[in-house]
Protein backbone atom coordinates (compact mmCIF):
# COMPACT_ATOMS: atom_id res chain seq x y z
CA UNK A 1 0.00 0.00 0.00
CA UNK A 2 1.49 3.32 -0.70
CA UNK A 3 2.40 5.51 2.00
CA UNK A 4 0.00 8.46 0.73
CA UNK A 5 -2.88 5.87 1.08
CA UNK A 6 -2.32 5.14 4.50
CA UNK A 7 -1.50 8.21 5.57
CA UNK A 8 -5.26 9.21 4.29
CA UNK A 9 -6.39 6.08 6.20
CA UNK A 10 -4.91 7.09 9.30
CA UNK A 11 -6.33 10.73 9.12
CA UNK A 12 -9.82 9.38 8.27
CA UNK A 13 -10.23 6.92 11.32
CA UNK A 14 -8.81 9.53 13.58
CA UNK A 15 -11.83 11.55 13.00
CA UNK A 16 -14.08 8.71 14.32
CA UNK A 17 -12.47 8.70 17.90
CA UNK A 18 -10.08 7.57 20.53
CA UNK A 19 -12.44 4.25 21.71
CA UNK A 20 -12.09 1.06 19.82
CA UNK A 21 -14.17 1.21 16.63
CA UNK A 22 -17.21 -1.55 16.01
CA UNK A 23 -18.18 -0.05 12.76
CA UNK A 24 -16.48 2.18 9.80
CA UNK A 25 -17.74 4.36 7.09
CA UNK A 26 -17.01 2.91 3.44
CA UNK A 27 -16.13 6.40 2.34
CA UNK A 28 -13.14 6.88 4.93
CA UNK A 29 -11.51 3.50 3.64
CA UNK A 30 -9.76 5.26 0.91
CA UNK A 31 -8.18 3.54 -1.93
CA UNK A 32 -7.93 0.32 -0.31
CA UNK A 33 -9.27 -2.81 -2.17
CA UNK A 34 -12.51 -4.05 -1.13
CA UNK A 35 -14.43 -7.23 -2.23
CA UNK A 36 -17.21 -9.46 -0.82
CA UNK A 37 -19.19 -12.67 -1.00
CA UNK A 38 -22.08 -13.59 0.47
CA UNK A 39 -22.37 -15.54 3.46
CA UNK A 40 -24.17 -19.01 2.55
CA UNK A 41 -26.53 -20.44 4.93
CA UNK A 42 -25.48 -24.22 5.66
CA UNK A 43 -28.42 -26.66 7.68
CA UNK A 44 -25.68 -29.43 8.32
CA UNK A 45 -22.01 -30.17 8.30
CA UNK A 46 -19.54 -32.91 8.56
CA UNK A 47 -17.46 -34.70 11.38
CA UNK A 48 -14.68 -36.47 11.02
CA UNK A 49 -14.71 -39.56 9.40
CA UNK A 50 -15.69 -42.93 11.51
CA UNK A 51 -16.06 -46.29 11.17
CA UNK A 52 -19.13 -48.10 10.84
CA UNK A 53 -20.59 -51.51 10.06
CA UNK A 54 -23.72 -52.68 8.28
CA UNK A 55 -25.58 -54.81 10.84
CA UNK A 56 -28.97 -55.08 12.73
CA UNK A 57 -30.35 -54.49 16.07
CA UNK A 58 -30.98 -58.01 17.80
CA UNK A 59 -34.41 -57.64 18.89
CA UNK A 60 -35.35 -57.09 15.02
CA UNK A 61 -34.01 -60.80 14.25
CA UNK A 62 -36.11 -63.78 13.95
CA UNK A 63 -33.63 -66.32 16.07
CA UNK A 64 -34.21 -70.28 14.55
CA UNK A 65 -34.07 -72.82 17.93
CA UNK A 66 -32.72 -76.09 18.10
CA UNK A 67 -35.68 -78.41 19.16
CA UNK A 68 -32.98 -80.96 20.05
CA UNK A 69 -29.72 -81.75 20.06
CA UNK A 70 -28.44 -81.42 16.26
CA UNK A 71 -25.10 -83.47 15.75
CA UNK A 72 -24.77 -82.13 11.91
CA UNK A 73 -26.36 -78.61 10.51
CA UNK A 74 -26.22 -78.51 6.84
CA UNK A 75 -26.52 -75.36 5.38
CA UNK A 76 -28.24 -74.77 2.23
CA UNK A 77 -27.66 -70.75 1.85
CA UNK A 78 -24.47 -69.04 2.11
CA UNK A 79 -24.21 -66.96 5.42
CA UNK A 80 -26.06 -63.53 4.67
CA UNK A 81 -27.62 -64.39 1.53
CA UNK A 82 -30.95 -63.34 1.03
CA UNK A 83 -33.93 -65.81 1.13
CA UNK A 84 -37.26 -66.01 0.84
CA UNK A 85 -40.22 -67.45 3.39
CA UNK A 86 -39.81 -71.36 2.88
CA UNK A 87 -37.17 -71.56 1.22
CA UNK A 88 -34.79 -74.41 2.12
CA UNK A 89 -32.30 -73.27 4.09
CA UNK A 90 -30.95 -75.87 6.50
CA UNK A 91 -30.95 -79.44 6.85
CA UNK A 92 -30.81 -80.85 10.65
CA UNK A 93 -29.59 -84.45 11.47
CA UNK A 94 -29.36 -86.30 14.41
CA UNK A 95 -31.54 -88.89 16.70
CA UNK A 96 -33.26 -86.28 17.97
CA UNK A 97 -34.55 -84.88 15.33
CA UNK A 98 -36.59 -88.11 14.93
CA UNK A 99 -37.38 -87.78 18.55
CA UNK A 100 -38.82 -84.55 18.22
CA UNK A 101 -41.22 -85.71 15.41
CA UNK A 102 -42.18 -88.33 17.98
CA UNK A 103 -42.37 -85.93 20.97
CA UNK A 104 -44.64 -83.70 18.06
CA UNK A 105 -47.01 -86.52 17.37
CA UNK A 106 -47.16 -87.69 21.28
CA UNK A 107 -47.33 -84.08 22.62
CA UNK A 108 -50.57 -83.61 20.07
CA UNK A 109 -52.09 -86.86 21.39
CA UNK A 110 -51.83 -85.45 24.62
CA UNK A 111 -53.57 -81.81 23.71
CA UNK A 112 -56.61 -83.63 21.75
CA UNK A 113 -57.63 -85.41 24.89
CA UNK A 114 -56.90 -83.23 27.27
CA UNK A 115 -59.09 -80.79 25.26
CA UNK A 116 -61.80 -83.23 24.59
CA UNK A 117 -62.03 -83.33 28.29
CA UNK A 118 -61.83 -79.72 29.17
CA UNK A 119 -64.94 -79.24 26.36
CA UNK A 120 -66.71 -81.88 28.07
CA UNK A 121 -66.68 -80.70 31.58
CA UNK A 122 -67.20 -77.28 30.92
CA UNK A 123 -71.42 -77.76 31.08
CA UNK A 124 -71.17 -79.68 34.14
CA UNK A 125 -68.75 -77.33 35.79
CA UNK A 126 -71.12 -74.56 35.03
CA UNK A 127 -73.92 -76.34 36.25
CA UNK A 128 -72.25 -76.87 39.69
CA UNK A 129 -71.49 -81.07 38.64
CA UNK A 130 -68.17 -80.36 39.10
CA UNK A 131 -66.47 -78.86 42.02
CA UNK A 132 -63.66 -76.32 41.56
CA UNK A 133 -60.72 -78.39 42.65
CA UNK A 134 -61.63 -81.12 39.54
CA UNK A 135 -62.43 -78.76 37.11
CA UNK A 136 -58.60 -76.48 38.19
CA UNK A 137 -56.72 -79.75 37.72
CA UNK A 138 -58.84 -80.38 34.22
CA UNK A 139 -57.99 -76.68 33.23
CA UNK A 140 -54.37 -76.68 34.21
CA UNK A 141 -53.68 -80.14 32.42
CA UNK A 142 -55.63 -78.75 29.10
CA UNK A 143 -53.55 -75.41 29.06
CA UNK A 144 -49.97 -77.06 30.05
CA UNK A 145 -50.84 -79.50 27.13
CA UNK A 146 -51.86 -76.66 24.83
CA UNK A 147 -48.83 -74.62 25.20
CA UNK A 148 -46.41 -77.74 25.01
CA UNK A 149 -47.61 -78.77 21.58
CA UNK A 150 -47.87 -75.39 20.33
CA UNK A 151 -44.46 -74.63 20.97
CA UNK A 152 -43.28 -77.97 19.23
CA UNK A 153 -46.11 -77.28 16.59
CA UNK A 154 -44.82 -73.32 15.79
CA UNK A 155 -41.38 -75.30 14.73
CA UNK A 156 -42.87 -78.28 13.30
CA UNK A 157 -44.64 -75.21 10.82
CA UNK A 158 -41.16 -74.49 9.16
CA UNK A 159 -39.97 -78.41 8.72
CA UNK A 160 -40.72 -78.63 4.70
CA UNK A 161 -39.14 -82.01 4.59
CA UNK A 162 -38.15 -85.19 6.72
CA UNK A 163 -35.51 -88.58 6.03
CA UNK A 164 -36.26 -91.22 8.66
CA UNK A 165 -33.14 -93.23 7.17
CA UNK A 166 -31.01 -90.17 8.16
CA UNK A 167 -32.81 -88.83 10.78
CA UNK A 168 -33.00 -85.45 9.10
CA UNK A 169 -35.34 -83.26 8.84
CA UNK A 170 -35.22 -79.55 6.20
CA UNK A 171 -36.06 -76.11 7.04
CA UNK A 172 -37.27 -73.43 5.36
CA UNK A 173 -36.85 -69.70 6.56
CA UNK A 174 -38.91 -68.39 9.01
CA UNK A 175 -39.32 -64.86 6.77
CA UNK A 176 -37.63 -63.24 4.08
CA UNK A 177 -34.61 -61.94 4.60
CA UNK A 178 -31.24 -62.24 5.35
CA UNK A 179 -29.17 -65.61 7.05
CA UNK A 180 -26.49 -65.28 9.36
CA UNK A 181 -25.58 -68.14 11.54
CA UNK A 182 -21.77 -69.32 13.31
CA UNK A 183 -19.75 -71.18 10.61
CA UNK A 184 -18.23 -72.92 13.79
CA UNK A 185 -20.87 -74.93 14.66
CA UNK A 186 -20.09 -78.25 15.99
CA UNK A 187 -22.41 -79.95 18.18
CA UNK A 188 -26.01 -77.43 18.53
CA UNK A 189 -27.68 -78.21 21.85
CA UNK A 190 -31.37 -77.92 22.16
CA UNK A 191 -32.27 -74.49 22.28
CA UNK A 192 -28.97 -72.84 20.70
CA UNK A 193 -29.68 -70.51 18.00
CA UNK A 194 -29.14 -72.39 14.74
CA UNK A 195 -29.65 -69.22 12.31
CA UNK A 196 -31.09 -65.84 12.59
CA UNK A 197 -33.01 -64.08 9.91
CA UNK A 198 -32.94 -60.25 9.51
CA UNK A 199 -36.08 -58.69 7.97
CA UNK A 200 -34.35 -56.42 4.89
CA UNK A 201 -35.75 -53.48 6.69
CA UNK A 202 -34.03 -54.33 9.85
CA UNK A 203 -30.42 -54.21 7.84
CA UNK A 204 -28.97 -50.44 9.41
CA UNK A 205 -25.27 -48.84 10.05
CA UNK A 206 -23.87 -49.05 13.26
CA UNK A 207 -21.33 -46.47 14.48
CA UNK A 208 -19.65 -45.69 17.73
CA UNK A 209 -19.71 -42.08 18.27
CA UNK A 210 -17.56 -40.26 21.19
CA UNK A 211 -19.50 -38.95 23.39
CA UNK A 212 -18.74 -35.40 23.19
CA UNK A 213 -19.75 -35.44 19.53
CA UNK A 214 -23.08 -37.43 19.92
CA UNK A 215 -25.50 -34.50 19.92
CA UNK A 216 -27.12 -33.01 16.59
CA UNK A 217 -25.81 -35.62 14.32
CA UNK A 218 -28.20 -35.82 11.02
CA UNK A 219 -27.35 -38.43 8.76
CA UNK A 220 -23.70 -40.63 7.85
CA UNK A 221 -22.64 -40.28 4.17
CA UNK A 222 -20.85 -42.93 2.02
CA UNK A 223 -19.68 -43.31 -0.82
CA UNK A 224 -22.73 -44.79 -1.96
CA UNK A 225 -25.50 -43.42 -0.15
CA UNK A 226 -26.67 -41.33 2.43
CA UNK A 227 -29.17 -42.51 5.49
CA UNK A 228 -30.62 -40.49 8.41
CA UNK A 229 -29.29 -40.89 11.89
CA UNK A 230 -32.59 -42.76 13.23
CA UNK A 231 -30.97 -43.30 17.30
CA UNK A 232 -28.32 -43.11 19.04
CA UNK A 233 -27.57 -44.65 22.57
CA UNK A 234 -27.93 -42.97 25.91
CA UNK A 235 -25.96 -45.48 27.80
CA UNK A 236 -22.05 -44.75 27.18
CA UNK A 237 -20.03 -47.72 26.60
CA UNK A 238 -16.36 -46.40 27.32
CA UNK A 239 -15.87 -43.39 25.62
CA UNK A 240 -18.44 -43.72 23.13
CA UNK A 241 -22.27 -44.37 22.35
CA UNK A 242 -23.83 -46.44 19.55
CA UNK A 243 -25.62 -45.00 16.83
CA UNK A 244 -28.14 -46.81 14.19
CA UNK A 245 -29.15 -45.18 10.59
CA UNK A 246 -32.37 -45.61 8.89
CA UNK A 247 -32.74 -49.06 7.50
CA UNK A 248 -30.11 -49.22 3.93
CA UNK A 249 -31.67 -49.22 0.78
CA UNK A 250 -30.77 -51.02 -2.59
CA UNK A 251 -28.40 -48.44 -3.63
CA UNK A 252 -26.05 -48.27 -0.86
CA UNK A 253 -24.94 -52.12 -1.75
CA UNK A 254 -24.02 -52.84 1.58
CA UNK A 255 -23.36 -56.27 2.53
CA UNK A 256 -23.78 -57.53 6.27
CA UNK A 257 -20.60 -57.18 8.10
CA UNK A 258 -19.03 -54.86 6.18
CA UNK A 259 -16.89 -52.10 7.11
CA UNK A 260 -16.50 -49.16 5.89
CA UNK A 261 -15.17 -45.08 6.45
CA UNK A 262 -18.50 -43.11 6.35
CA UNK A 263 -18.88 -39.11 6.95
CA UNK A 264 -21.07 -38.12 10.44
CA UNK A 265 -23.13 -34.85 9.65
CA UNK A 266 -24.16 -32.95 12.07
CA UNK A 267 -27.59 -30.66 12.12
CA UNK A 268 -26.74 -26.79 12.74
CA UNK A 269 -27.37 -23.69 11.68
CA UNK A 270 -24.35 -22.43 10.27
CA UNK A 271 -22.51 -19.77 7.41
CA UNK A 272 -20.19 -20.92 4.83
CA UNK A 273 -17.71 -17.89 4.35
CA UNK A 274 -14.51 -17.61 3.24
CA UNK A 275 -11.35 -18.11 5.49
CA UNK A 276 -9.82 -14.89 4.65
CA UNK A 277 -12.59 -13.19 6.46
CA UNK A 278 -11.96 -14.31 9.63
CA UNK A 279 -10.16 -12.25 12.09
CA UNK A 280 -9.53 -12.24 15.74
CA UNK A 281 -11.07 -9.25 17.44
CA UNK A 282 -11.45 -8.73 21.49
CA UNK A 283 -10.39 -12.13 22.23
CA UNK A 284 -12.85 -13.68 19.92
CA UNK A 285 -13.13 -14.67 16.06
CA UNK A 286 -15.13 -11.72 14.43
CA UNK A 287 -16.04 -10.63 10.26
CA UNK A 288 -16.49 -7.90 8.69
CA UNK A 289 -20.52 -6.86 7.84
CA UNK A 290 -21.46 -4.86 5.02
CA UNK A 291 -24.63 -3.02 6.11
CA UNK A 292 -25.05 -0.17 3.80
CA UNK A 293 -22.12 2.08 3.20
CA UNK A 294 -20.50 1.03 6.77
CA UNK A 295 -18.31 -2.16 7.70
CA UNK A 296 -19.62 -3.67 10.87
CA UNK A 297 -17.88 -6.49 12.64
CA UNK A 298 -19.97 -9.13 13.81
CA UNK A 299 -18.80 -11.64 16.13
CA UNK A 300 -18.83 -15.70 14.83
CA UNK A 301 -17.54 -18.41 16.28
CA UNK A 302 -15.73 -20.65 13.60
CA UNK A 303 -16.70 -24.77 14.11
CA UNK A 304 -15.44 -26.55 10.61
CA UNK A 305 -13.11 -25.79 7.51
CA UNK A 306 -14.56 -26.99 4.20
CA UNK A 307 -11.69 -25.88 1.62
CA UNK A 308 -10.65 -22.71 1.79
CA UNK A 309 -13.71 -21.93 3.91
CA UNK A 310 -15.01 -21.88 7.45
CA UNK A 311 -18.66 -22.85 8.76
CA UNK A 312 -19.63 -20.12 11.39
CA UNK A 313 -22.14 -19.62 13.89
CA UNK A 314 -23.45 -15.79 14.90
CA UNK A 315 -25.96 -15.03 17.43
CA UNK A 316 -27.16 -12.65 14.25
CA UNK A 317 -28.96 -13.55 10.79
CA UNK A 318 -25.89 -14.38 7.95
CA UNK A 319 -27.74 -15.28 5.38
CA UNK A 320 -26.47 -13.70 2.22
CA UNK A 321 -25.24 -10.95 3.83
CA UNK A 322 -22.03 -9.54 2.18
CA UNK A 323 -19.10 -11.00 3.88
CA UNK A 324 -15.70 -8.89 3.67
CA UNK A 325 -13.29 -11.07 1.97
CA UNK A 326 -10.00 -8.92 0.83
CA UNK A 327 -7.97 -5.97 2.84
CA UNK A 328 -9.37 -7.80 6.23
CA UNK A 329 -6.17 -7.83 7.85
CA UNK A 330 -5.62 -3.98 6.58
CA UNK A 331 -9.10 -2.99 7.66
CA UNK A 332 -8.76 -4.61 11.23
CA UNK A 333 -4.98 -3.08 12.20
CA UNK A 334 -6.74 0.23 11.28
CA UNK A 335 -9.29 -0.21 13.52
CA UNK A 336 -7.17 -1.53 16.15
CA UNK A 337 -4.77 1.70 15.95
CA UNK A 338 -7.79 3.73 16.89
CA UNK A 339 -7.82 2.55 20.34
CA UNK A 340 -6.70 4.89 23.58
CA UNK A 341 -3.24 4.62 24.82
Amino acid sequence: MMIKEITSLLMAFALIGQSMAEEVDLSSLGALSLSYQHAVPVSSYPGQRIVAEASYKKGAAFSLLAPGRVQQANYLVEIGSAVEKGQPVVELRGPEMHHFLLELEVARKIFRTAEQRFKSNRIPYKQGAINESQWATISEKYYAAQLEYEHMRHFNDLVISTDEESDTITIGAPIDGLINYALDHNDIQSGDAIAVFIPLSGVRLQAQIATNYRVGIKFFRTDSCQLSVSGIGAVAEGFFVTAWSEPVNASCNFILGQRFLVTPFYQITAYRVAATALFQWQSATAIFLKVGEHLRIVEVAAISSIGGDYLVTSNQDLSNAEVLVTSVSAVEGLLQGLGGE
